[in-house]
């Protein structure tokens, strides 16, 4: 199919409304743009590809084509996406209808802080391509013009942030049939970006969450879900015609036992329905929400006949699987995976609740491989990078992606995405088509970062180890460590490609020595003496396995086995202690429910990942509002570190295709179980061991045809039994318990 004969066509909803003040809350009513074509014959096969500036609900013969924000969070003008549906099913002999109702989405409506109108103004426009193949071999198309009928119906507001508004004493559904009749008239227009097939999986309305009512009656209801999530509220009520409905979200309740809703900041994300007086049934189409806990409020009395939560994600498939012996390092996990539920929608945001919802490059690459473990990401980063090069240019990468033109770019830490996120994507998938549709874009970052650099020492970043408790590292040590490490994987992803940069070469030597000279004493001793200082240093290959180890074990012996990394550190805390043998700390600190550590917030009754280590304590209460998200993904980076250290499923060479065994075993031998599979590209990985009188038992499962190499550390291994992939050790580990 080829959307380019296909027309984008609109028109002004509301003539009256005023543009030219963005700051509001909601714009005009959805569009609705419908066509009516007769089917005289049989079908064998109907297609219908879409897109939109806006989001849109595709509808046939009044049904809905399943959908959610298609076509996603992009910026209109440098890139849009189509989708396609089968809609074979729907198609019906004689007459029939088709069409849309689009929303404000990303293209008009509020964008994190910056308000409305970031892409573009009214009037919305859809384009759509409806081909009919006929079991007599005829192709029937019918494409998006000026023939389109338009109007307005049910859904009244819509904002991506605030919310939607539907009143149900006005048409929806029905507009999308035969016997509706033709309406206003649409306009044809122009737009200079065409649209380009959707190549990655679309977000859906996914896992379904009944609710425990905390209190209710017929006007006032407050129910938890037991899940933070992104997602929506699926609703049937029934009441008198024109009750006003009210759906408030939020994630938490605040020490009176009422909905917290200070930490939305400007997001209103409240639902409203106005009844028809008979049943009514609402699920939001323009509109997700950042909720564990809701409250279902109306003006008159209300009979509430079903409520259900909905998670919204993109529907990525599960490649990664763990469990343990540990309940806390489970629910750790379980929390991880429901914080990448809730921020990969459409890209990888950092939070689904608050007035931002952006997709911040350091979050995403911090994150990344934690990610790739847990679900196929292949297509989902290919994506995104997309976004990361539409907003790039030679002044260095945005701080995040899609750019809504606030804050900056080439800060240290979070533009170094730009290459760390390529090369991640090609360690864990092997594809090198990754490292030419990007060469690009490192190219810019490399060159922007190292014109910065002064004699290779590079120190801008208004971020740094973001949120780490009072150990602020020296920006000069963080951001010349970062530019090592992208300077070290960009050369490392051309020699893969067979090619070369060798200024870059030249850049990376005057970087390593500029950094040991300038912030490494002779005993080792990194500038900052944080946490993170060490840790990147080591990580980046800017400091030797000794001293990195003395100095990390100094450091939390003085913390009292406490860490005190930030968003950057904590991402390569617990790697490096495996690497560096400090597996008694590693292990300390992932079993710890004290502030601060994973399991601080679990202890408080987390079910996601939290943006701050306080972000909530019964001392202190909640954090600052300002930014205090409770489902936030980057500390959940932890999960890498269970893959690759506790089962020791790592990859030898990109995509899998040489396999590393590598576990690293608690030293104290609290856990003494562990089992999990990663589904590479070369074939699912399966380890599971187990603590019995002394030593660990340990069962691997490899693809047959694919080299393995074990690595048990210090610890004594017999290899048991070998039979085809599936091997059987026996490991002694001294223990300390």
């Amino acid at each position: 199919m080829n959307m380019n004969d296909s027309k984008w066509i609109g028109f002004y909803t509301d003539p009256s409304y005023d543009e030219s003040v963005s700051d509001r809350k909601f714009g005009a009513p959805a569009m609705y743009v419908y066509k009516k074509f007769d089917i005289w014959k049989a079908v064998r096969r109907a297609t219908l590809e879409c897109s939109a500036l806006g989001v849109y609900v595709a509808y046939v013969n009044g049904s809905a084509v399943e959908s959610f924000l298609e076509p996603g969070f992009t910026d209109y003008n440098k890139r849009i996406y189509s989708r396609k549906f089968d809609v074979t099913s729907l198609l019906i002999g004689g007459k029939n209808a088709f069409g849309a109702c689009v929303g404000d989405g990303w293209y008009t409506g509020n964008v994190a802080m910056v308000r409305r109108q970031r892409f573009g103004k009214y009037p919305l426009r859809f384009a759509a391509r409806l081909e009919i193949e006929y079991r007599d071999g005829e192709v029937q198309v019918i494409g998006t013009d000026e023939s389109w009928s338009g109007t307005t119906g049910a859904v009244r507001e819509n904002d991506i942030l605030n919310g939607e508004k539907r009143d149900f004493r006005l048409p929806h559904n029905n507009i999308f049939t035969a016997n509706y009749p033709d309406c206003g008239k649409v306009e044809q227009t122009e737009y200079p970006v065409l649209p380009q097939p959707s190549d990655f999986e679309p977000v859906e309305l996914c896992e379904k969450f009944k609710p425990t009512y905390i209190k209710r009656d017929e006007r006032d209801a407050l129910v938890d879900f037991g899940q933070n999530m992104a997602g929506v509220l699926h609703l049937r009520v029934k009441g008198k015609a024109g009750t006003c409905v009210t759906l408030r979200h939020g994630e938490m309740l605040d020490n009176d036992g009422n909905l917290y809703t200070e930490n939305l900041r400007s997001a209103l994300s409240t639902d409203t329905l106005i009844l028809s007086g008979g049943e009514d049934d609402f699920v939001p189409m323009f509109t997700y929400h950042g909720f564990r806990y809701a409250q279902i409020s109306s003006d008159e009395p209300v009979e509430i006949l079903s409520l259900e939560a909905q998670a919204v994600h993109n529907k990525l498939k599960t490649t990664g699987e763990f469990t343990c012996s540990s309940a806390l390092i489970n629910r750790i996990f379980k929390n991880v995976c429901w914080s990448m539920n809730s921020n990969f929608v459409s890209i990888p945001t950092d939070c689904p609740q608050r007035d931002e919802r952006l997709g911040w490059l350091a979050d995403a690459h911090l994150f990344a491989r934690t990610a790739m473990y847990n679900r196929d990401c292949e297509k989902f980063y290919r994506r995104y990078l997309r976004d990361v090069s539409d907003a790039a240019t030679e002044e260095g990468v945005t701080d995040y992606a899609p750019y809504v033109n606030i804050f900056g770019r080439n800060n240290g830490g979070w533009a170094d995405g730009a290459v760390i996120l390529p090369y991640f994507h090609y360690r864990m998938y092997g594809n090198k088509d990754i490292i030419y549709d990007n060469l690009e874009l490192m190219q810019k970052h490399i060159h922007a970062s190292s014109c910065t650099a002064k004699d290779g020492i590079r120190e801008q970043s208004v971020y740094g180890d973001w949120l780490n408790i009072g150990a602020d590292t020296p920006l000069d040590v963080f951001c010349t460590a970062y530019h090592y490490y992208s300077l070290s994987l960009y050369l490392y992803l051309l020699n893969e490609i067979g090619k070369n940069d060798t200024e870059a070469g030249l850049e990376k030597e005057k970087t390593y020595k500029a950094f040991r000279s300038n912030f490494i004493d002779k005993d080792g001793r990194v500038k900052g003496d944080t946490q993170t200082a060490y840790v990147l240093s080591y990580a980046f290959g800017l400091l030797e396995k000794d001293p990195a180890a003395k100095h990390l074990r100094r450091k939390f012996e003085e913390s009292g086995m406490l860490l005190t990394t930030g968003f950057n550190g904590g991402r390569y805390l617990l790697p490096v202690l495996s690497e560096l043998g400090l597996d008694d700390i590693a292990y300390a600190l992932i079993f710890n429910e004290k502030y601060p550590g994973w399991g601080y917030s679990i202890s408080n009754g987390a079910t996601t990942i939290w943006e701050r280590w306080n972000s909530y304590t019964k001392e202190t209460g909640f954090g600052d509002a300002g930014m205090n998200s409770f489902n936030h993904y980057v500390f959940g980076s932890c999960v890498e570190w269970m893959y690759r250290y506790v089962l020791g499923i790592r990859e030898g060479k990109p995509g899998f295709s040489e396999i590393v065994i590598a576990p690293r075993f608690d030293p104290c031998a609290r856990l003494t179980s562990a089992e999990g599979q990663y589904n590479s590209h070369a074939g699912c990985i399966k380890v599971n061991w187990e603590l019995v009188k002394g030593e660990y038992v340990f069962r691997v499962q490899c693809p047959l045809k694919t080299p393995v190499r074990f690595d048990f550390g210090k610890a004594e291994s017999k290899l048991v039994s070998k039979k085809g992939g599936e091997y059987l050790f026996h490991i002694n580990v001294s223990c300390n318990a």
